[in-house]
């Protein structure tokens, strides 16, 4: 049985990330010191103290790697290079996200360019990522500025993140939602046009995924609900940076959303070496579906009962 003396949840947490990356991801102990910014003889007391109480045997026992034979299937069905299906039995814990936390962190290199998508996904995402030390990394939001809500918000997100890796936050003040008068002038932009090409051309991409229901959308004014019907209406099922598609993976579009200011997530997603995705729930289960058959992602984390679903879809 493993040890359940353990005083900090976030001592235990850094314990089970520097063992997966040790163990799962055969990072050598230096390169998980430079990237969690602590030293050497550090992580090798947390490895010591891992194996002691129990979290290290023969592999890292964590809520990651419990659904191997779904992750697989997953990864052969969508042609994905990593998929997580991750226990979520405590919500308070939120392992879903703490897996795209530290797969995020065994992906980042020195000099990377993220870019940083919005929502709640990306959002708890960044909330487990640990302190660590990367100050020539850049980090640049997917979209331009739009709500009142800091916590969903891509500029919030991108200052978030840069505190967490200790890099550089490049933010966006230009607003997502305009006339077609203000988008026209703000396209010809060199500022915006120098924006979009970084988030275009980012080496990491965090994203989440949107259903109309649980969509942030309406309740940030960046469609109205005449705007939003006219999606249904075209049989849009949800959006992957506010790209919108269709059951069959067909773009669907409005006059509004063309006049969007935000990178387009198709191309973001070619240029990119690792696009990391987020999204659990039975209502987006058909979005998720399409954005996986897309190759949207080269990285995705779900839970069991989304999992299951999505294996499940012919």
């Amino acid at each position: 049985m493993m040890a359940t003396d353990i005083s900090s949840d976030t001592m235990f947490h850094k314990m089970v990330l520097i063992s997966n990356l040790y163990y799962k991801e055969k990072l050598s102990q230096q390169q998980i010191a430079k990237k969690l910014n602590i030293s050497r003889p550090w992580v090798s007391k947390l490895l010591s103290r891992a194996e002691e109480l129990g979290i290290v045997k023969i592999e890292v026992l964590s809520p990651f790697n419990n659904n191997v034979d779904m992750e697989k299937a997953l990864m052969k069905k969508y042609n994905i290079k990593y998929v997580g299906v991750i226990q979520n039995d405590s919500p308070s814990s939120d392992n879903v996200a703490f897996a795209a936390a530290s797969y995020f962190i065994s992906e980042l290199r020195a000099k990377d360019v993220v870019g940083v998508g919005w929502g709640n996904g990306v959002s708890r995402l960044i909330s487990k990522i640990p302190p660590v030390y990367f100050p020539e990394v850049q980090l640049v939001p997917l979209s331009g500025s739009f709500g009142s809500t800091l916590n969903v918000l891509p500029n919030y997100n991108t200052i978030q993140l840069a505190e967490k890796v200790n890099g550089i936050a490049k933010v966006f003040h230009t607003p997502m939602v305009c006339t077609k008068e203000e988008y026209l002038t703000l396209m010809a932009n060199e500022r915006t046009q120098e924006f979009l090409q970084m988030a275009e051309h980012a080496n990491i991409i965090l994203l989440g995924i949107g259903v109309f229901e649980t969509s942030i959308v309406p309740q940030y004014g960046i469609l109205e609900p005449h705007e939003i019907e006219q999606l249904k209406q075209k049989n849009a099922l949800g959006d992957v940076g506010l790209k919108y598609f269709d059951k069959n993976g067909n773009v669907v579009e409005t006059e509004k959303t063309k006049m969007l200011i935000k990178a387009d997530i198709i191309k973001a997603s070619k240029n990119a070496r690792t696009v990391i995705g987020i999204a659990e729930g039975l209502n987006k289960v058909n979005i998720i579906n399409v954005a996986l058959s897309l190759n949207l992602f080269h990285a995705f984390f779900t839970d069991e009962q989304t999992a299951s679903a999505l294996i499940d879809i012919k």
